[in-house]
């Protein structure tokens, strides 16, 4: 029989990541809910939707992602990053159904010389960070068998992300200003994916030493600007828009949430743990922009 999964969130890039993997596995049945059908601030749409799709494992792939909005929409931001994943917890409890839920590198302070771990302690420096961290929060309390997984940097061939935004900027503009004070590790969607569907097959499997947080991401490391050179060089090949990139400090641009410096997570437990392996960022990033090209 095949495993059932069922996602909060369908339109963003890493539910369709997990759809674009999953498509055509036999062992796969995939059902995915948008706000329309599973509303992370309407608790009975949730409950609605997952006894609808009656699944094996639900994964909460929904969120509030606007960060600098955030700063002027706190309640907002909490209601969909927080109370609706304590939601998505109580009801998984109640029907015995394993849970993965979504965050992010944002609840780091970026301060630390070092990858942040598992073990590391939390400290946001924005609403959003904050919402988030208060979503995992509420997820362990609420469930502790649940399981948390944050992702960082994470880009690819679907939706909006910071590969993609760089092509709509270079398509108006000859020059482009990126900061090269922000340290991350470039994570390909579909690499997330698989993990996520890994973790779900353990989950089911019943496995009982999973770590109840998990951090996935690639192991490498880049500057914001560097990724927007390799970006744009990688446009040019393909017969894309271009634009010279010019480094400047996190400052310049002022904007209303601050971002961790360093948004490196060390993905060493769930990538032995779970076997996974990282597609390269050049590999990825001509996917992705082959994919965000052919969409104009």
């Amino acid at each position: 029989m095949a495993l059932r999964i069922a996602t909060i969130g369908r339109n963003g890039q890493t539910a369709r990541a997990i759809a674009a993997v999953t498509a055509g596995d036999a062992t796969i049945t995939l059902t995915q809910a948008g706000s329309a059908e599973a509303d992370l601030r309407d608790a009975q749409s949730l409950e609605r939707f997952i006894d609808t799709a009656r699944p094996d494992v639900v994964i909460n792939a929904g969120a509030y992602n606007f960060v600098d909005r955030a700063e002027s929409e706190p309640d907002e931001a909490m209601r969909i990053n927080a109370d609706g994943p304590r939601v998505l917890a109580q009801i998984c409890r109640a029907l015995g159904l394993p849970f993965i839920h979504m965050s992010t590198d944002c609840v780091f302070d970026g301060t630390s010389p070092t990858p942040y771990t598992e073990a590391d302690a939390p400290n946001p420096l924005s609403a959003y960070g904050r919402s988030k961290l208060a979503g995992e929060q509420a997820v362990a309390a609420t469930y502790p068998a649940a399981i948390t997984t944050r992702v960082c940097w994470v880009y690819s061939e679907f939706a909006d992300n910071f590969v993609s935004k760089l092509v709509g900027f270079a398509r108006a503009r000859p020059e482009l200003q990126v900061v090269s004070d922000q340290f991350g590790p470039p994570t390909y969607a579909p690499d997330i994916a698989r993990a996520l569907v890994s973790l779900a097959r353990e989950l089911h499997g019943r496995a009982g030493d999973l770590p109840p947080l998990l951090h996935i991401a690639a192991p490498w490391t880049t500057d914001r600007a560097s990724m927007a050179r390799d970006i744009m060089q990688e446009s040019k090949r393909q017969g894309g828009p271009f634009a010279e990139i010019h480094p400047v400090p996190t400052a310049t641009f002022n904007a209303p949430a601050h971002r961790p410096l360093n948004a490196r997570l060390c993905g060493a437990l769930a990538t032995q743990r779970l076997g996974l392996s990282w597609t390269p960022w050049p590999e990825g990033l001509a996917r992705s922009l082959a994919g965000i090209l052919t969409r104009g």
